[in-house]
């Protein structure tokens, strides 16, 4: 038996349904969703905008403390708190331990306050998550030399050789001056590195910087008199450019950063003095190095080998 239709049962039957009533119902509809239609298309834009920012606060807020406490830090090391500066920073990394800026920024104040262990943990930290920084392999390469490990700094400047030869990363002269200083501190491998700092030298003209290494590199294989004429040349050109620098400064301005980097010229400026000194030693012109030595006293430093 088939089943009954609605035609059978007895039911009261709907009329077809009129087309044209269909179409204006639908007009109508359509003109209502119109009217609302920039309200719903506002609230749809503030959702997105909303959608997409939340994102970017989430990245930028972090961002942005960690600066700041970085910049907090920079003030107490200007103020002369160097032990605030650095407890700021153990803080910060604490709070964001994967920003590199936090390490770099502690590794220097570490340098400064003579904290070699833990310059080389930061710097170790950094180069974790800076694996092909030639910055952070440099600083690490230093706090290796501030510890005696020399060999151990040279291989990581041979890595910063490597990434600017092979992976076009960093400077290819600068590579190579820093592999040949590490070697000159080192006092290994002095002939390969001579032909290093030569070829930098080659490729970056006079470098004052430069030109110290191939005159400590000469001092150390007991070339003198050559060495003599590298390390005039270089506390020369380093004495116009520090005496540059400073008219380049606001007189009465004191900024971390003015302050950081005239002490960095000064501090390459000790080095170098004392590299001439040594020279001058060997020269047996005693007061000639005599002053030099004296100069890099007065400008905070020991002439010492742990000054490099």
């Amino acid at each position: 038996m088939n089943s009954p239709s609605s035609l059978d049962s007895g039911q009261p039957t709907m009329p077809a349904p009129d087309k044209e009533g269909i179409f204006e119902a639908e007009l109508s509809k359509s003109a209502h969703s119109q009217q609302r239609g920039p309200i719903q298309r506002a609230g749809l834009a503030l959702l997105f905008v909303a959608a997409a920012a939340v994102p970017l606060i989430i990245y930028w807020l972090p961002s942005e403390k960690a600066r700041w406490q970085i910049a907090a830090a920079q003030a107490k090391w200007l103020e002369g708190d160097l032990p605030g500066a650095i407890s700021t920073l153990e803080i910060a990394a604490k709070e964001f331990p994967d920003r590199p800026s936090i390490y770099e920024q502690r590794i220097q104040f570490y340098f400064k306050a003579g904290q070699y262990e833990q310059a080389l943990a930061d710097a170790q930290e950094l180069v974790k998550l800076s694996p092909k920084s030639p910055d952070a392999l440099g600083l690490e390469s230093q706090a290796f030399h501030h510890l005696g490990r020399h060999e151990e700094a040279i291989n990581v400047c041979k890595e910063i050789k490597r990434l600017a030869q092979e992976e076009w990363i960093g400077s290819i002269p600068h590579a190579l001056n820093s592999l040949a200083y590490a070697q000159a501190i080192g006092n290994t491998e002095l002939d390969e590195a001579l032909k290093d700092i030569d070829e930098a030298l080659r490729l970056a003209g006079d470098n004052p910087a430069m030109l110290d290494t191939r005159g400590y590199l000469k001092y150390r294989l007991g070339d003198s008199k050559s060495a003599k004429e590298d390390v005039e040349k270089a506390v020369e050109q380093w004495e116009r450019l520090v005496a540059y620098q400073d008219t380049q400064y606001l007189t009465g301005v004191k900024s971390f950063q003015v302050e950081w980097e005239r002490e960095s010229y000064q501090q390459a400026l000790a080095v170098m003095l004392y590299h001439r000194s040594l020279v001058y030693d060997r020269l047996k012109m005693i007061d000639k190095a005599k002053v030099d030595r004296e100069r890099v006293y007065n400008l905070g430093y020991e002439p010492n080998d742990q000054l490099f």
